[in-house]
């Protein structure tokens, strides 16, 4: 009886989480997922938003609700009905978690091939450029991608790029284009023989495509006068609610979903379907630029729904809703600071700068905290009970290769080395 209600109060948790997720994506879904600065004129030097200003009454009734749901949810996940899920998704996207390689070639392949095509284009529709050799290099990484062996000059030509656009339109410009870097940084490793490079190599690319997703979500905050003039061409986004309101929730959702790719797996997984979700229903209001520019990220979000992944043991349930604060302060403080200590004088910088270095230690301490006083556990069993971890057998090696042991039992990609 006692599993049984237990089970019945998770999956009435669930069905909350879901109800508040789909009312926030409705209302938000095109102009969260649209590349603000592909639409609107932005000039990236002007001054952003006091971070006073930012801290508003519809700011904080937006980032409760978003801290309640991320809380519902990371406890949904370790629950009975969290690991069932987990077991469910490990084996309807096993095929495509083995093929990640391949994906990730043909797609970038593509992807440069298009931009060489266009003849105008850095590696964004907002980065323009026309050089020779740079037209040279678009088409040589799609020709590096078809072999294992030239994948590192594929990785370099892509930072390559990478570096032309940083040296073109300035660093602060190109935060927004982490993954890039973490796409050049993945076939460059590709290379290796290490198991352990060879799965820190995706961990690379989640987390920077984590950070080019978390990087707008600020400036919705910060500028809220870019993303307005969205909100006002397509009127049926807003539901009639307030344009204010619907540029600071969009923001939420951004951040929220872009926050959640760095947690535990399950979270992460359903936060990457749902961006990649939304980033494909955007296409249909901004067409194929938005389409075409978003190409890359979208497999990346697929791939990371269909990664296993690890949970580490200081991700817990009730730490979520604290880390992912402290990290929102901490995002807007580094972005604030960053653009004055780019485009204005550094002295001024210092206050947000150590904002965001205080907030950024309050994370890693907490982190470490939970580490370090909590015990491994498995997760919960069908009555809701957590039992100990069980040791790893020595002739268990990680190994990013082959079809994972359920997650359930060994919480993380190991198999068997014989």
């Amino acid at each position: 009886m006692q599993g049984a209600k237990h089970n019945r109060l998770i999956i009435t948790k669930l069905m909350v989480f879901a109800g508040c997720l789909a009312i926030s994506w409705m209302s938000t879904a095109t102009t969260a997922a649209a590349h603000v600065k592909w639409f609107v004129n932005c000039n990236v030097s002007d001054e952003p938003l006091p971070v006073r200003d930012v801290f508003t009454a519809r700011f904080f009734f937006c980032a409760t609700l978003f801290l309640a749901v991320f809380y519902v949810a990371c406890e949904a996940e370790e629950s009975a009905v969290g690991v069932a899920v987990s077991r469910l998704l490990d084996r309807w996207t096993a095929p495509l978690h083995r093929r990640t390689e391949d994906l990730l070639r043909a797609a970038a392949a593509i992807s440069f091939a298009l931009l060489w095509a266009d003849g105008s284009l850095i590696l964004t529709p907002e980065l323009k450029g026309s050089n020779f050799w740079l037209l040279a290099i678009q088409l040589l990484i799609p020709a590096y991608l078809f072999t294992r062996a030239t994948l590192p000059a594929a990785g370099a030509g892509i930072i390559v790029l990478y570096g032309y656009g940083a040296a073109t339109y300035g660093l602060f410009h190109m935060l927004d284009y982490w993954v890039f870097l973490g796409l050049g940084g993945y076939f460059a490793l590709s290379v290796s023989n290490n198991p352990r490079i060879l799965a820190f190599r995706f961990d690379l690319l989640r987390w920077t495509v984590a950070l080019s997703l978390l990087w707008p979500a600020m400036e919705k905050f910060v500028y809220p006068a870019w993303v307005a003039p969205i909100a006002i061409t397509h009127p049926e986004v807003t539901f009639g609610f307030d344009v204010a309101l619907v540029v600071t929730a969009a923001g939420v959702v951004e951040f929220g979903l872009s926050f959640a790719l760095f947690w535990t797996p399950l979270v992460r997984r359903l936060a990457a379907l749902a961006f990649a979700l939304l980033l494909t229903a955007a296409t249909f209001d901004f067409g194929k630029v938005d389409g075409i520019g978003h190409m890359m990220v979208i497999i990346i979000l697929l791939l990371v729904f269909a990664d296993p992944g690890r949970k580490q043991a200081c991700c817990s349930p009730p730490l979520a809703p604290v880390v992912s604060c402290a990290a929102w302060v901490a995002t807007i403080f580094l972005y604030t600071g960053a653009h004055t200590l780019f485009y204005g004088a550094w002295s001024v910088a210092l206050a947000p700068l150590v904002g965001a270095a205080v907030s950024c230690a309050f994370i890693f301490v907490s982190l470490r905290w939970a580490s370090d006083v909590s015990l491994p556990t498995n997760p919960r069993d069908g009555r809701g009970h957590r039992g100990p971890a069980r040791a790893l057998p020595p002739r268990y090696k990680y190994d990013d290769y082959r079809t994972p042991f359920p997650s359930s039992r060994y919480d993380g990609r190991y198999h068997l080395v014989r």
